[in-house]
């Protein structure tokens, strides 16, 4: 397995792939990891939480001159020019590529040693693949690849004319892997779809949707409707401005305004708090800033994953937004799933994609795919009317629906994929 993100690093990624390799384990598998040494800017992970006897974890050192980069500040026109030039190119087909030699290095070193029977790349990043893929042609061994986001057909690539050449590169680099690659994974439908039309020479039974799962909180935090007064929405994670992901807090400023037609009561500062853990990104602050809604919204900093379930399990809603525009019809963000575990009624901001389709399909919340205040101040009057009356927040979830997305049926599945490429290369 090679997979730059990996526990102690924290990132969505980091908790598909470590489940992926756990839960093999459990099946009989012996799995050996090559990741990247924990860094101190993606920590929020517990070691010994993840610890496996049998899993082998390589951590190798890498370079990232684009990190460096991030970090400096040039006052000078012309030197601004310059570091913004040197980080795209150190960008290029993501700012990890000069992982690919230490990773390479590790894993040729594992195959002297002990011969493996298949290699399996998670992305992105995307170079992740590039790894496997000259690992795979020098050591003859099969390649699944797993994609968990687009690679040439991001929502969000940029469109310059330098840009365009570097994307000409990286559709060459991306049929690549796919051309060598035994098995390709996509974690949603939509994306299965969409490589599969835009690559016409990929075979349909080679393209499999695995999307990602939940498990169970190790935790035992059950739900105390009597712990919190006012109406507590709780978002865990990143936000991606690029998205527009702020329908709630418009509408929350248009009912403290006033701004709205339907004859309700205004909103008071008890009414409603919302938590946000981990959203570090300026745009997010600045918006809640100006809308005037920081007597209503608390932004938490990043905590250790245990502390972050106890919060979402809670709260009386959990917030998932990645914007209603179609762009981002075919993401699925993996906090949907632990939000599945949490086993606490979603409130989704989506497109008529992907994560609607998720929410809607498994009964685990409400689904707002437009942004109109109106409806969502309606929706979030009711909750609060709901708690000051002692009634519990709607929750009525499928849990036949929900079984079909728990880590071990997931894996299951891998399972059977990796089993699939190891018989036909023999």
């Amino acid at each position: 397995m090679i997979s730059y993100p990996f526990p102690p690093n924290a990132s969505a990624g980091a908790v598909r792939s470590e489940r992926f390799a756990r839960y093999l384990e459990e099946l009989g598998w012996k799995v050996n990891v090559i990741t990247i040494k924990p860094r101190s800017d993606l920590s929020g992970y517990n070691n010994s939480q993840y610890f496996v006897p049998n899993m082998n974890i390589h951590a190798t050192s890498t370079l990232d001159p684009w990190l460096w980069l991030r970090e400096k500040s040039a006052k000078k026109l012309i030197l601004r020019g310059i570091r913004s030039v040197l980080m795209r190119l150190f960008s290029f087909p993501d700012h990890m590529l000069l992982w690919l030699p230490f990773a390479l290095k590790r894993a040729l070193s594992i195959y002297r040693k002990e011969k493996f029977n298949a290699i399996y790349t998670t992305s992105p990043p995307h170079s992740t693949h590039l790894i496997g893929l000259i690992l795979s042609k020098l050591t003859g061994i099969p390649l699944l690849a797993d994609f968990r986001d687009p690679w040439t057909l991001n929502a969000y690539r940029g469109n310059s004319g330098f840009d365009k050449l570097l994307m000409k590169i990286e559709k060459i680099m991306e049929k690549a892997v796919y051309v060598n690659s035994s098995v390709i994974l996509a974690n949603t439908k939509a994306n299965r779809k969409n490589m599969l039309k835009t690559f016409s020479f990929i075979k349909k039974n080679k393209v499999v949707y695995l999307p990602n799962g939940w498990e169970e909180f190790t935790e035992n935090n059950i739900y105390d409707d009597k712990k919190n007064k006012q109406l507590t929405i709780v978002h865990a994670g990143t936000f991606y401005p690029k998205f527009k992901p702020y329908a709630l807090f418009y509408a929350l400023s248009a009912w403290r305004k006033g701004e709205y037609s339907k004859t309700i009561l205004p909103l008071n500062k008890g009414d409603i708090q919302i938590i946000l853990l981990g959203a570090k990104d300026e745009t997010t602050k600045k918006l809640i800033m100006e809308l005037g809604l920081e007597e209503f919204v608390i932004i938490k900093p990043w905590v250790a994953q245990a502390e972050a379930r106890k919060y979402m399990c809670q709260a009386d809603l959990l917030l998932a937004s990645l914007g209603t525009g179609k762009e981002s019809s075919t993401y699925v963000p993996s906090k949907l799933f632990e939000y599945m575990a949490a086993k606490r009624p979603v409130i989704g901001f989506f497109y008529e994609g992907e994560s609607a389709s998720l929410i809607n399909e498994t009964g685990i919340g409400v689904v707002f795919t437009k942004d109109e205040p109106d409806a969502i101040i309606m929706y979030l009057h009711e909750m609060i009317k709901a708690k000051e009356n002692g009634l519990p927040v709607p929750y009525r979830p499928d849990d036949d629906k929900i079984k079909k997305y728990h880590i071990r049926s997931i894996v299951l599945k891998l399972r059977d994929n990796l089993e699939s490429i190891i018989n036909n290369s023999k």
